[in-house]
């Protein structure tokens, strides 16, 4: 079984890896308009968002990274569709920005913070034809912007241009290559991404290391089939709830009609038990 690189847990290996960060520069410079001297002292940090409080919603991040001035990136692919994701996309942010001061503290402690989003299989962003959409929090009629403290970075696989060969799109590709022919053209991209291809090679050719990629693999379609499985069930039983309904309002206004129980059983299908149970309501 090809594993893509875009497997959630194979991505942290390969970019979440503080030995080998020159992946994850690259992937960053190739996102961000930021000072290339802030990826030269990137540090990878604990995922895990503080919990100042037992009542505080628990929070993991795919990686997890401070820059040579503090700022802190935030990366995650997002392999799956799920409900509200920009309003999660905001409390992670949030948190990322009130964990840095403690009460007492100055505000000017504050650091800037970016969450980048790579959707997968999916699309996230419904009023943009663009694959890489960046946002601010600005005047929406001036352009003029309130503050730089935060960024929020939405990639999605499914937008990109065929013709795009920017580094961008090759990362893109990386994650999405399903063929030895593939990769071997991302590593012709330069020394970041072979690096890159290397290292995917490295990690999928571990025997122990494939079987848990595998086993995430499995999870991850049975989940899928889970979910599709109860959409068609859910819609199957919607349109029988509905037939029934629009059977019943027929057979009431029959009913009002004075038309016999036995024509009713034949234009609705409704049993004359049915029936016979609108006639007392």
């Amino acid at each position: 079984m090809r594993i893509c690189a875009k497997n959630d847990l194979l991505f942290k290996m390969i970019f979440g890896d503080p030995n080998h960060n020159g992946a994850l520069v690259n992937l960053l410079q190739s996102i961000l308009d930021i000072p290339r001297d802030e990826y030269e002292d990137i540090k990878i940090v604990d995922p895990n968002l503080k919990i100042k409080s037992p009542l505080d919603k628990r929070g993991i991040l795919d990686i997890k990274l401070n820059t040579k001035s503090g700022g802190i990136i935030d990366v995650e692919l997002q392999v799956r569709e799920s409900a509200d994701m920009d309003k999660r996309v905001l409390f992670y942010a949030s948190k990322m920005i009130s964990e840095q001061i403690s009460s007492g503290e100055e505000y000017e402690k504050i650091k800037k913070v970016i969450s980048i989003i790579i959707c997968t299989d999916h699309n996230m962003i419904k009023d943009s034809k663009g694959y890489h959409n960046r946002y601010f929090l600005i005047d929406e009629k001036t352009g003029s912007k309130f503050t730089d403290v935060l960024e929020i970075d939405v990639i999605e696989f499914l937008k990109l241009p065929k013709a795009d060969n920017s580094d961008l799109a090759t990362w893109l590709k990386f994650l999405n290559a399903n063929s030895e022919e593939e990769l071997e053209m991302v590593a012709k991209s330069g020394t970041a991404f072979s690096e890159a291809v290397c290292r995917y090679k490295e990690l999928t050719n571990d025997e122990a290391t494939r079987m848990i990629l595998e086993e995430r693999e499995k999870a991850w379609k049975d989940e899928r089939a889970r979910l599709k499985f109860a959409t068609q069930k859910g819609r199957a039983e919607g349109k029988v709830e509905g037939r029934n309904e629009r059977e019943i309002e027929i057979a009431r206004n029959l009913l009002n009609m004075c038309i016999s129980v036995e024509q009713i059983e034949k234009a609705t299908g409704l049993s004359r038990e049915e029936i016979e149970k609108l006639k007392l309501n």
